[in-house]
């Protein structure tokens, strides 16, 4: 497309390789001209305009005709002109555009007929009609039956067929008709490769936002480009990777201002950046959240749209989280009067605010999303306790990662926050007597209680216990504050601390007492928030390397995995943070530990699975487990997770699962569970019933551990 044009460049006023006159080039080398000598003349530039190349291909040439004759120019000159100077760069393109839809590589139809997929045919639907030995002549080939206007050089998106031809008798059942229609229809599903397409490839490869946006003015080609769609869809398909270009924003802006709304929605988070067209994106998302009522799926895709819009900037960020606190308090964005709906939806705008919460550290970094926290408080008083949580979290990251900072400074981080909460005589003259109680909303963030079940159960073997008393005191009641009522609050306090000493006896020696039906410490973690405290505790203490070197640590570990095992009974909300632990375990031990304390560890995580924690498992063992744990371990747990799985899987099980295979280099007759699987995978597949289906890679492996290759699929 580049070269042929140069070529013909070099033909317009010079000599070819022989030194003769160019094809297009006047006799001598001279211009032609046929206005009055007076170069200032209106004719002139008319004839300059005649006279530019390809000007006969030009939409305002017939404009520029009249004009001209009008003027006194002479017909034949303006036909003389025309013809001279035309050079067919526009037909030259059309033809090398047709020879790489020739030599492009064929691709599958999305389309599907009588229960298989169409292939893809270059061919028309009569020469289909031909190969499979009907007859022809009962249907022509399809032709385009739109606007004749429509042109390659518009960029319009009219299908190759717009309507049916008549009398052509597709409609009629039966017969030729019917496989000339079928034929018709895989064949317009093939993408219009005309120069419009491969324009766009060009544009998308070689698109500059700075060249762009250094264009002056208004030009022409603008306003034809924004008025198609196939121009505003390929600017639109550059939005999100150039999202400061000022075309791209007048793009937006302008097919939002000319009725081209669901063009821009359909960007998602690149529209963004303009508020007029966000607020109306999430006005959307919201009413998705609170339709999706208990559909599980349709939560999942709601809240994914919310955190994928609105984590672009800051600003989306704030916007979107004050939107969901008036969700939450039923304010205007809530369901007004019908009360079941509106504690629903109060429940789902809380559960959307953390996930939002935990997306927009992960896009902007924690600390940035800390330090703006106190902006979505509803007092003076929240955000004050916002700034000293925010402080505080900041701290506990220093401590873990060892940078300036110590154990004192997270100490008193703690001590200044528990102030503004709890009245004694020790700290209730370190907070002023105007200030009011915050709620309890900004210590009951999650990511809070984490951070202070981590600092009051830390394993420290080496510790004094009574020396860190005070600080885990505080501890304890910032999160019995937070999680309970006036009511349970000594109860829920009594109960933290009775676990705590029961874990830290254990690194003196003390068994703890698991008996059913007689033990204290296993009745009290049935309770959510003494049992948190004992997971935070058992995480500690197996992911730190040091523990495997202790004396008791063959009976500790044992007793911790038991721990584990009861709370992952009682406690649905706590089991990924028992998969966490138990993979922090796995970790920690490395490769170093017997043989049976990672067995043992690896029966928890399918008690997990067996509890329905399965996916994550999986993935966990596949992604982070096979580089700490021999092979033959990692065989060891797809085999029980097999012997507790059973028929019909679903694609997504059957991929983690193979992928879980590969990863630990099973082969065929690994387990009679194993095989059992791969026979009921291919069952599935031949059928069509292992939704989503397999990617290509994983087939392979399918075939593989079936042990007939390509050959069996």
């Amino acid at each position: 497309i580049v070269s042929i044009p140069r070529a013909c460049s070099r033909m317009e006023t010079g000599a070819g390789r022989d030194g003769a006159p160019g094809v297009g080039a006047p006799g001598g080398g001279a211009s032609v001209s046929f206005a009055p000598g007076d170069p200032s003349s209106k004719l002139l530039e008319l004839e300059r305009t005649l006279a530019a190349k390809d000007a006969v291909m030009e939409p305002g040439v017939m404009d520029s005709l009249r004009t001209y004759v009008a003027s006194g120019g002479k017909p034949e000159a303006a036909i003389e002109l025309l013809s001279e100077n035309y050079r067919g760069y526009a037909q030259m393109s059309s033809l090398v555009c047709g020879w790489l839809e020739l030599t492009e590589e064929t691709e599958p139809s999305a389309h599907k007929h009588a229960g298989r997929a169409a292939e893809f045919s270059p061919l028309s639907p009569v020469a289909q009609l031909k190969d499979r030995g009907g007859d022809a002549s009962a249907a022509a080939t399809p032709r385009y039956y739109g606007d004749e206007d429509d042109t390659p050089q518009g960029g319009t998106t009219a299908p190759r067929v717009e309507a049916t031809p008549p009398g052509s008798g597709f409609a009629a059942g039966g017969g030729a008709g019917a496989a000339v229609a079928e034929a018709l229809e895989g064949w317009c599903g093939r993408v219009r490769r005309d120069e419009t397409f491969f324009l766009e490839q060009l544009i998308r490869k070689k698109f500059d936002p700075r060249l762009v946006d250094a264009v002056k003015g208004r030009p022409t080609w603008l306003t034809q480009l924004l008025h198609s769609d196939r121009g505003r869809g390929v600017l639109f398909s550059l939005a999100e990777k150039h999202p400061d270009c000022l075309l791209i924003t007048v793009a937006i802006q302008h097919a939002w201002q000319h009725g081209h709304a669901d063009e821009v929605k359909a960007l998602g988070p690149a529209a963004a950046s303009y508020f007029s067209i966000f607020h109306e994106l999430l006005a959307d998302h919201f009413r998705d959240l609170i339709g999706a009522g208990d559909d599980e799926a349709r939560l999942a895709e709601a809240t994914s749209a919310i955190r994928t819009a609105c984590c672009q900037s800051l600003a989306t960020y704030l916007f979107a989280q004050m939107m969901l606190a008036d969700l939450a308090n039923g304010g205007d964005a809530g369901l007004g009067g019908e009360t079941s709906r509106a504690t629903q939806s109060s429940a789902f705008a809380t559960r959307v605010s953390q996930e939002l919460l935990a997306a927009a550290a992960e896009a902007h970094g924690a600390g940035v999303v800390r330090r703006v926290a106190p902006l979505l408080a509803a007092s003076d008083a929240d955000a004050r306790a916002a700034t000293v949580v925010g402080d505080l979290l900041q701290a506990a990251d220093d401590f873990k990662k060892r940078k300036n900072t110590s154990a004192h400074a997270l100490a008193e981080t703690t001590r200044k926050l528990r102030a503004m909460y709890l009245d004694d005589e020790d700290d209730a003259s370190q907070r002023e007597k105007s200030f009011e109680k915050p709620s309890t909303a900004p210590i009951r963030a999650p990511e809070l209680l984490r951070a202070l079940l981590d600092e009051a159960f830390r394993w420290d073997p080496n510790a004094d216990p009574k020396r860190n008393a005070d600080a885990r005191a505080r501890c304890f009641d910032l999160i019995t504050f937070a999680t309970c009522g006036e009511d349970e609050f000594s109860e829920t306090r009594a109960k933290l601390a009775a676990v705590f000493e029961w874990c830290a006896g254990t690194t003196r020696g003390v068994a703890l007492c698991l008996e059913e039906g007689s033990s204290p410490f296993l009745e009290t973690i049935t309770h959510p928030v003494p049992a948190a405290g004992a997971l935070a505790w058992v995480k500690s203490a197996m992911g730190n390397p040091e523990h495997y070197k202790q004396v008791h640590a063959a009976a500790n570990t044992a007793a911790y995995l038991h721990v584990v095992s009861e709370i992952c009974k009682a406690h649905v909300r706590l089991r990924l943070e028992a998969l966490e632990t138990v993979t922090a375990a796995i970790a920690a031990m490395g490769k170093g530990a017997n043989e049976q304390t990672h067995l043992a560890t690896l029966d928890v995580a399918v008690e997990l699975v067996e509890h329905g924690l399965v996916l994550p498992a999986l993935r966990a063992a596949t992604d982070k487990w096979r580089r700490v744990v021999d092979p033959s371990h990692l065989r060891y747990f797809a085999g029980e997770v097999l012997e507790v799985a059973g028929p019909p899987y679903s694609g997504a099980f059957a991929a983690a699962a193979l992928e879980l295979l590969r990863a630990a280099n099973a082969g065929k007759g690994m387990t009679r569970a194993c095989d059992e699987f791969v026979e009921q995978c291919r069952r599935q597949r031949a059928r069509g019933a292992l939704q989503p289906a397999l990617s290509k890679d994983l087939d392979e492996v399918l075939d593989r551990l079936a042990g007939s290759g390509a050959k069996g699929r």
